[in-house]
């Protein structure tokens, strides 16, 4: 009776936890709008994110000319973006409740990609943003789902041991 109840209580959990955990930050809204700036004949487009960044986006010519820099730059925003937008207690969830199950399904979820970060950017940016979000999110959620794991595994053979 008791092992139904606690089997029933786990399964309740875990599809509370990945059902009703938000995912941040992909409900931002976007403000975007044209700026002149004063001694330079381009046009930039500012968008305003949730928090409070503004972004320029130049021309295709001129981000070709400083393509290294884009590189790096569209790495570390995809780095960053990843990391704010993982769900971390679904992926620890995950790995307790389904142990190497749960690490497995990790490395084969593809993540969501947000295409709102990339608006305005040249296609280099939006190329290398979304090869980098995709390898550190799932190195993050493998990351997650194996803290997970060896929780779990640990917390059941404690309880076992116990009441063995």
């Amino acid at each position: 009776m008791k092992i139904k109840y606690h089997f029933n209580v786990s399964v309740f959990l875990v599809v509370f936890l990945m059902l009703c955990v938000p995912v941040l930050g992909y409900s931002q809204t976007i403000k975007r709008g044209s700026v002149d700036i004063p001694n330079r004949p381009k046009q930039y487009d500012v968008i305003e994110t949730k928090q409070y960044q503004v972004v320029e986006v130049e021309s295709l010519a001129d981000a070709a000319a400083h393509l290294p820099s884009v590189m790096e730059q569209a790495i570390s925003d995809a780095k960053s973006d990843a990391a704010t937008h993982l769900n971390k207690t679904l992926w620890f969830s995950a790995g307790f409740f389904f142990s190497v199950g749960g690490a497995i399904v990790s490395q084969w979820y593809q993540p969501f990609l947000p295409t709102a970060r990339v608006l305005g950017k040249p296609p280099e940016y939006v190329g290398f943003y979304y090869d980098a979000y995709k390898v550190e999110t799932k190195k993050l959620q493998f990351r997650w789902s194996l803290i997970g794991c060896l929780v779990g595994t640990t917390t059941v053979s404690g309880i076992v041991s116990i009441f063995d």
